[in-house]
């Protein structure tokens, strides 16, 4: 029973890694290409934005972020699936929650938005459409939310995710109504003035991190359930007592997450087991101990 529970979480976790290689792959690829090709203009878009002048598109740059961000994720998903064991650095986590906000922004502009005056088809997925306005958002949010959800993101990490367009917006209107470089080619200023828009649109990017926020930590918040259910209500770890569940635990990390020389402490899971049996705060760093003496058994660099 506690082996078929093993594998079973393995199982989940090896999809989980095998996903995020694959959308960290598609993103990074799909993005280059098409920009590249953005550049020297091969679509044939003929206007102020093409080639060179297509970096003035907030859709081209919040896709080259979110890209940077999967490129950032893919050696620990790489990682991930050769140790099963999950450890993506927060900061990672953050670049993606920025990139994501950029692009799934850029998504519900142009479904709405844009799409109203160039048409539904034209927007979503004509060229290079397809890929900056529809594919790569729809991926990198289910990337997101679904796929790196390890990590709870606080409500103060959402003014990360609004930095890129809060620059870009102020060097847009710089260039467009201060020294009028540039056309203004998301239409701030024919419905409605420009500074209205200005608001409307840094509100519309704080709304989108927050959703994005919000589905992220709805999926963080049932994995760590499961996890706690689990260790705390499980069979498997069912013994005479907390020595001997750390024992087990420890047996068990040995055998599929060791490799080389480090030693990784699961100090969350050995807290949960803490307070599965009782234990007080004080005695806590005891298992920590026998965690690490019963792991260096199960590896052979400790004499019984």
């Amino acid at each position: 029973m506690k082996k078929k529970i093993i594998h079973r979480a393995r199982h989940i976790n090896k999809i989980r890694f095998i996903s995020g290689i694959v959308i960290c792959s598609l993103v990074i690829a799909m993005t280059f290409v098409i920009i590249a090709l953005n550049l020297v203009d091969y679509f044939n878009y003929n206007t102020p934005e093409s080639g060179l002048n297509n970096l003035r598109m907030f859709t081209t740059l919040s896709n080259i972020i979110a890209a940077v961000a999967a490129l950032m994720c893919l050696p620990f998903q790489i990682d991930g699936l050769r140790r099963d064991k999950y450890n993506l650095p927060y900061w990672i986590v953050i670049l993606m929650y920025v990139g994501a906000t950029g692009v799934f922004l850029t998504f519900s502009i142009a479904l709405t938005l844009i799409s109203s005056y160039q048409g539904f088809v034209k927007t979503m997925f004509l060229k290079s459409n397809l890929f900056l306005h529809t594919l790569n958002p729809l991926l990198i949010t289910l990337f997101f939310t679904l796929v790196i959800s390890d990590s709870r993101i606080k409500f103060s990490s959402s003014f990360f995710a609004l930095i890129p367009l809060t620059v870009y917006m102020i060097v847009y209107f710089i260039m467009v109504f201060v020294t009028k470089t540039w056309r203004d080619h998301y239409h701030t200023d024919t419905i409605i003035p420009w500074p209205v828009s200005l608001v409307l649109l840094i509100a519309a990017g704080f709304g989108v991190s927050q959703l994005l926020r919000f589905l992220h930590n709805i999926t963080n918040k049932r994995v760590t359930n499961k996890i706690t259910r689990y260790y705390k209500e499980s069979t498997d770890f069912e013994f005479p007592s907390v020595e001997q569940a750390v024992a087990f635990l420890a047996k068990v990390e040995a055998k599929f997450y060791h490799e080389g020389d480090d030693v990784y402490i699961p100090n969350n899971i050995i807290q949960l087991l803490g307070e599965r049996y009782g234990c007080k705060k004080s005695e806590i760093h005891i298992l920590y101990e026998v965690y690490f003496q019963k792991y260096l058994l199960n590896i052979g660099k400790k004499d019984k």
